[in-house]
């Protein structure tokens, strides 16, 4: 059952690897070099400053103060193990993007063409638009069984779409970057949510005061507690 479970995330896991790996040959440089060109073009102020807005307001540091101050209001509300879980979702998500970074080493697009400095060069894949997906995973996962639940996701997959023309278009990574953050941030928070009635056992014999006893039910939807 366990094996059964992990098998998206596997998958995804495999497919972001080859694309990593395909990513630093000649040939695929040679297009997302020709891509980044054709983004440049699209250039304006308007579209600058909503890049960078999104490029301030996704950093980890940012990002991770958001998790932290939404863990503790879940846990404040009795929903200490939905804090958990939600904190998972988010930080193994990214960190699955940021071990690929260490493995495929990609260099980054030429500093030439970008609009803001960064520091760190790998490029595969980008940690921005991993990050950006794995906090819409976790809101939609919180969401999950109410009337609000088609709302995050709708806005929510504006909002990795955007991040990742965003992250093209100020010229700090290539198209296929932005595709393995998707893979990436996918496998990770699949990886979680597949594995959320282990963990949720495992909280469960936690000798702490982990929530009122709704929260203390075990598995079920996620609107179990919501």
């Amino acid at each position: 059952m366990l094996v059964k479970r992990l098998r998206v995330p596997a998958v995804l896991v495999v497919v972001t690897g080859l694309l990593g790996v395909a990513a630093r040959t000649p040939l695929v440089t040679e297009h997302d070099l020709r891509a980044d060109e054709a983004v440049k073009t699209l250039r304006t102020p308007a579209l600058t400053v909503i890049a960078d807005a999104l490029n301030v307001a996704f950093v980890p540091l940012a990002v991770f103060a958001i998790v932290v101050l939404l863990a503790v209001t879940l846990a404040l509300m009795g929903r200490a193990r939905t804090a958990v879980l939600v904190t998972l979702i988010v930080t193994i998500g990214w960190a699955t993007g940021s071990i690929f970074k260490r493995i495929i080493a990609r260099p980054r697009p030429p500093a030439a063409g970008q609009l803001v400095h960064l520091i760190g060069h790998d490029s595969f894949p980008s940690g921005h638009v991993t990050l950006t997906l794995s906090l819409v995973v976790a809101a939609a996962f919180l969401a999950a069984g109410t009337r609000r639940f088609s709302l995050v996701v709708s806005v929510g997959a504006v909002l990795v779409v955007a991040q990742a023309f965003a992250r093209v278009y100020l010229g700090v990574h290539y198209p296929t970057d932005v595709i393995g953050g998707m893979l990436a941030g996918s496998a990770g928070t699949s990886a979680v949510i597949a594995l959320r009635d282990s963990v949720d056992r495992w909280l469960g014999r936690v000798p702490l005061p982990l929530g009122r006893p709704a929260d203390r039910r075990g598995s079920g939807n996620a609107s179990d507690d919501t």
